[in-house]
């Protein structure tokens, strides 16, 4: 009964240990001692060493220890972990921590030196101090410290390891400085920048077509911090010259046209870039008639701002949706009523101005000519053939009066004729 009681309890107490580990055993920790020594080899003590880490599971973790006179500490870390060491001391400093890519139980070496800083003031060519100049550090290609200058145009470096280093300085409008500085325990040095231009070349583009074509006409607008302009565009292209070293968001400018700001960084040679725009959306609505006999249709085109069939508009009349356009931009609207009806075209958040389409009750009054007045008559008005009170007719010709009685004269005289015989 124990035997069995305690092979339960075991298993419950494994149980929690890989729940508690995600279902995966925790990796087995391995020591590393640690020899912390200086430039000229002597061993460190009193220095604090930290080690962080990530295992292949990503789980992450830190862990520290202060070196013995003898330099060495022990620190516990996971085996197999991606390990990085470091020293956090007022004296000594390493300007990268050490790294091991696969933590075993192992004896390892890190060394470091004496630190020091170093303050870099930036003036322009006629010694005013520049604010908001980056200054970089940099040993054997590599940047170890990076910041910007203050108010006055000072920077001070974290504290570094000691020896020959690169300044490297670039402020928006200003041509790259360099300068070589050697950071001791404090260390002072001034790096002047130069004004500069640089020529960049837009072309405005319409994407609504693929491939994009040219913008003709219209302007580009170009803006940074240290810039703001605009420039005719001509045969769908504008130059500008602009300052060195900055970025600047360029887009085209022209009415009936919404635009997508470009994003360039302009460094210190001849750059070029290209501004899209697309015409504000829009639609129109053009009906086949302008007036419709009620009970019938007529046929609505739905066009987008290039001209083109737009399908799937929701059409309305008189702010009830009717009917979808079809693939041609095409669909069939009936008028129910007579009187004035309002047609309008909505594409998502896109509507077309409203349009008028007149119901009418007759075909004559669909077509717009004139009726007839109801009476049998025709314009005379008065129940005649049109002809005036000169026998004649409208045109001016003899009526048809005249011509009867000329022809009752002959047939009278012809009797006669016959009579005498």
């Amino acid at each position: 009964m124990n035997v069995a009681r305690s092979t339960l309890v075991g298993a419950a107490v494994l149980f929690v240990a890989v729940a508690a580990t995600g279902g995966a055993l925790a990796a087995d920790p391995v020591t590393l001692t640690v020899s912390v020594t200086d430039q000229d080899g002597g061993a460190v003590g009193g220095a604090t060493v930290e080690a962080t880490w990530e295992t292949e599971a990503g789980e992450t973790g830190t862990a520290s220890g202060t070196t013995a006179n003898n330099g060495n500490v022990l620190l516990d870390v996971p085996e197999g972990a991606s390990v990085e060491l470091d020293v956090d001391d007022d004296t000594y400093v390493r300007n990268r921590p050490l790294r091991i890519a696969n933590a075993s139980e192992s004896s390892v070496a890190l060394g470091v030196a004496r630190s020091g800083t170093a303050t870099v003031t930036v003036v322009d060519d006629e010694n005013r101090s520049q604010p908001d100049a980056t200054v970089r550090i940099r040993e054997d290609g590599r940047t170890v410290d990076r910041g910007e200058t203050d108010a006055d145009g000072v920077y001070e470096t974290a504290r570094l390891e000691r020896g020959a280093y690169e300044a490297v300085v670039v402020k928006p409008g200003y041509f790259e400085a360099e300068r070589e500085v050697e950071v001791g325990p404090d260390t002072a040095t001034t790096v002047a920048v130069e004004r500069g231009t640089v020529t960049l070349d837009v072309r405005a583009l319409d994407d609504h077509f693929d491939p994009p074509i040219p913008i003709e006409t219209g302007a580009v607008r170009v803006s940074s911090s240290v810039y703001d302009g605009e420039v005719s565009v001509t045969e769908g292209t504008a130059s500008l010259n602009v300052p060195v070293n900055a970025a600047y968001s360029v887009e085209v400018v022209k009415e009936g046209y919404e635009a997508s700001a470009e994003r360039v960084r302009v460094r210190e040679s001849p750059a070029s870039v290209n501004a899209t725009a697309q015409r504000t959306a829009a639609l129109t609505v053009t009906p086949a008639n302008e007036r419709v006999l009620v009970g019938e249709t007529t046929r609505v085109t739905v066009r987008n701002a290039y001209e083109e069939p737009v399908a799937g508009a929701t059409v309305e009349v008189d702010g009830e949706a009717v009917e979808e356009t079809n693939d041609r931009g095409e669909v069939d609207v009936s008028i129910a009523s007579a009187g004035n009806r309002t047609i309008v075209a909505r594409d998502g958040d896109i509507a077309s101005d409203p349009v008028m389409v007149e119901g009418v009750d007759s075909a004559s009054e669909a077509d717009g000519t004139d009726t007839d007045d109801g009476n049998g008559s025709d314009d005379a008005g008065n129940g005649s053939d049109g002809a005036g009170d000169n026998g004649t007719t409208d045109d001016g010709s003899p009526g048809f009066g005249v011509v009867v009685a000329v022809l009752a004269l002959l047939a009278v005289g012809a009797a006669s004729r016959v009579r005498g015989r």
